[in-house]
């Protein structure tokens, strides 16, 4: 069929598609006008898309679908199951006639109703690069469906709220009860410790084991010192030479020396002039011995000193040795002290530093769990609308007019396949192969209308 063919065919057949179209037309303003009107409230609300932390003031980042979260929180049940207590009380009223006008039980909740009607009547639709959220909801009465629209963002305020303190509430019980938890932990370390320092009679571990290691290297000193004065004595005694001239070095042994040289040579001249008998020669010779005598007495008292001295140094040696193992016997034991101590320390600064934190997480989950206000505002509220958004006629009649006239044309196409006929030149010669040598044209006017000639 070609193109000429198939306008011919709706010229043709003309009527029956504008009777098609009008009837659908008709039909349709009849069932339009009949069906019971309904009126759409919008609401429109801000939601805050970067939340903010109410202990620092600082901004946190934004949450990936955090809008859309919201969107359907709005739609959720938890929401609509509040709205029903959040109406005005003549809007309560609007609803329970409503329910009871629905009710076909005979059976009449109104709060289900207004639960099922929200399920099936409200969209929530966020807006494009914003974080404004239009709430709309649709209803028979329009007064009613304002007040429906405002009490679902009075709800989804009051639940958002709720989704923001009822876990910082929860957060906040745990915490209480870790905190008792903690406490015990902190006074259980604290008392080790304080046992541990009154058991060993620890004041200041530090400043006690700096002064004994004090003590200690002043007795290594000290031993060192006495190691090489009694090996200063060791090889005195030893060599007989350096003792013997250390010996007549000596003061008193060098005078007693000097005054008996002086006697034997009195002695000698005693000898040479008086003889051995006479009395001057004899106390020249008891003072020689006398001085011989004490020469001899000083010589060893000397020689005894020097004994006496190497081993008083071996004594100190032995003293000094003994009060350095036991200074170093002080000092280890005070470092195994002080390691116990630093370790019940850090027990005691790990407890604190645990109950600090959870008292801080506490004290946080506590005021968050106290919040009144949220990141949701409402921007404008929904009002009554006057015009109708359900049935809307004019849509309906374009639809119903362009359903009329598909329909004629497609039954004007059966009709035209099911009675075939000729309409043109070009189908005469295409279905009966024949060529076209004369036609008489459709037009009545040019065919009866000619003036005839005069005879």
């Amino acid at each position: 069929m070609s193109l000429e063919s198939f306008f011919k065919i709706l010229r043709a057949r003309w009527l029956l598609i504008a009777g098609l179209t009008v009837f659908c037309l008709v039909a349709t303003l009849v069932v339009s006008m009949s069906l019971p009107k309904t009126y759409t409230a919008t609401t429109e609300l801000i939601v805050d898309g970067k939340p903010q932390d109410l202990l620092s003031g600082q901004v946190l980042p934004a949450r990936a679908g955090y809008i859309a979260t919201q969107v359907d929180v709005i739609q959720s049940r938890k929401v609509a199951s509040k709205v029903y207590e959040l109406l005005p009380p003549d809007m309560r009223k609007l609803a329970d006639q409503r329910a009871a006008d629905d009710a076909s039980d005979g059976e009449v909740d109104p709060e289900k109703w207004v639960v099922q009607t929200l399920r099936r009547n409200m969209v929530a639709t966020p807006g494009r690069n914003s974080n404004v959220l239009s709430v709309s909801v649709s209803e028979e009465n329009s007064e009613l469906a304002a007040g429906l629209a405002n009490a679902v963002s009075e709800a989804y305020v009051r639940t958002n709220l709720e989704l923001r303190t009822d876990p910082a509430r929860r957060f906040s019980q745990w915490y209480d009860e870790q905190m008792t938890v903690l406490r015990d932990n902190l006074r259980e370390a604290r008392t080790r410790l304080t046992d541990y320092q009154q058991s060993h009679g620890i004041v200041a571990a530090d400043q006690k084991l700096d002064v004994e290691t004090s003590k200690l290297r002043e007795l290594s000193s000290m031993l060192v010192a006495a190691q090489g004065d009694r090996l200063q004595d060791d090889v005195r005694q030893v060599q007989d030479k350096q003792a013997s001239a250390q010996v007549l070095g000596n003061p008193v042994v060098q005078k007693l020396r000097s005054d008996l040289a002086q006697a034997e040579a009195t002695l000698s001249d005693a000898s040479t002039r008086y003889g051995r008998n006479h009395p001057e020669y004899k106390k020249a010779e008891a003072e020689v011995q006398s001085l011989k005598s004490q020469l001899s007495q000083e010589t060893r008292v000397v020689g005894s000193s020097l004994q006496s001295t190497a081993a008083q140094s071996a004594k100190r040696e032995s003293e000094l040795r003994d009060a350095v193992a036991e200074q170093k016997e002080k000092v280890l034991k005070l470092n195994a002290q002080r390691d116990e101590l630093d370790l019940l320390k850090q027990e005691v600064d790990a407890a604190q530093e645990a109950y600090n934190t959870a008292s801080g997480r506490a004290s946080a989950s506590r005021l968050e769990s106290r919040l009144s206000q949220t990141d949701v505002a409402v921007l404008n509220d929904a009002v009554a609308p006057t015009l109708p958004s359900a049935p809307d006629v004019r849509l309906n009649l374009v639809i119903a007019a362009a359903l009329g006239i598909m329909l004629g044309i497609g039954l004007s196409l059966l009709l035209e396949l099911t009675h075939r006929r000729v309409r043109s030149r070009a189908e005469v010669e295409e279905y009966l192969g024949v060529p076209v040598l004369a036609y008489l044209p459709s037009d009545r006017r040019r065919w009866f209308g000619k003036e005839r000639s005069p005879v």
